[in-house]
């Protein structure tokens, strides 16, 4: 078995690799969207690697480039994300080792950390390669229609089956881009290094989703997405950028009414938000009272060349992240 990195000439294997292995789940496998979010990442491309045997693919590991701002410092760190074994071929540690070959391509590239957000399946194998657990994403939830959420809740009755359409409306993000090209972000604690060539990619490209945003086009931007549930239909607040903070009693007002506005247009059950970046900004954002809870993905990070940060890292209460920063895509 050979391990090596991708090249352009890959991709097709690679994506046929993935169905056979993963099968189209709830994220399309295509040519498109492996460009996208490993080739057009402003943070710069991905690495991966691929295994083969007889001049066929049999594995494949992909660490997606991210940079994390804060703690006097920017991180270059990667994201675990898309890894795939032939199903011919599992069983023989090739995951592993694929990971492994990753993590000394990483140390000698300088990068700082690894992160991700595994599932049950997933974690132990993390975790025995050095990974180590930050704990449950805090999560902010606004329960909007408290009757319809708790009783299809209660009765476990199914609304949302099979939809195939994406529920949220497009928007047009020509002027957002132009208002996030003079941000600048006043937090010690670590978020990612927004840009507006991120912001472009992340959310106004973004082939999987489509994405929407309220703002008053001078002190705020508020971005999300509607993602339907099996029996509710929740608003996912994937980031908040505050462009400036010089009457914070009028942008609550107009974050509020927008919110008001789209939830009734749009059959919205409840809210969901990053519980770090609210209580960040929560004297701007009218989520309720119900309190920030840890509900969300387990956060994992694997030490690359911090070792002596690692303490700071693995406090969640150090760190500002979205939802946008950490939901699969």
């Amino acid at each position: 078995m050979n391990i090596r990195p991708a090249t352009a000439s890959d991709i097709p294997a690679i994506i046929t690799l993935l169905k056979e292995s993963l099968g189209e789940s709830m994220i399309p496998k295509s040519e498109h969207l492996w460009n996208w979010k490993h080739n057009e990442n402003p943070f710069g491309p991905s690495y991966v690697l691929v295994a083969e045997e007889n001049d066929v693919l049999i594995g494949v590991r992909a660490f997606m480039q991210w940079q994390w701002a804060g703690l006097g410092k920017t991180y270059n760190t990667v994201r675990a994300v898309d890894t795939a074994t032939h199903p011919a071929h599992q069983g023989r540690g090739i995951f592993k080792q694929l990971t492994l070959a990753q993590l000394d391509l990483c140390k000698t590239a300088g990068t700082h950390f690894v992160f991700n957000t595994p599932n049950e399946k997933s974690r132990p194998g993390y975790l025995k390669m050095g990974w180590q657990t930050q704990g449950k994403m805090p999560m902010k939830l606004c329960v909007r229609r408290p009757f319809s959420f708790f009783w299809n809740r209660l009765t476990n009755k199914v609304k949302y089956k099979n939809i195939s359409t994406d529920p949220t409306p497009k928007a047009d993000w020509r002027n957002v881009t132009e208002l996030l090209s003079s941000l600048s972000l006043h937090s010690d604690k670590l978020h990612s290094a927004y840009n507006s060539a991120y912001i472009e990619w992340r959310y106004a490209n973004n082939p999987l989703f489509n994405y929407t945003y309220f703002t008053d086009n001078n002190t705020y931007i508020l971005v999300g997405r509607v993602k339907y549930q099996s029996f509710i239909k929740e608003l996912r607040l994937t980031d908040f950028f505050l462009l400036n903070d010089t009457d914070k009693k009028n942008t609550r007002r107009h974050i509020k009414q927008s919110l008001r506005k789209f939830c009734k247009a749009h059959s919205i059950d409840f809210i969901s938000m990053s519980g770090n970046q609210y209580l960040h900004y929560k004297d701007l954002l009218p989520l309720g009272l119900i309190p920030v809870r840890r509900l969300g993905p387990i956060v994992t990070i694997k030490d690359i060349n911090v070792t002596n940060e690692m303490p700071a890292l693995l406090n969640s209460d150090n760190w500002e992240y979205s939802l946008g920063d950490m939901e699969l895509f």
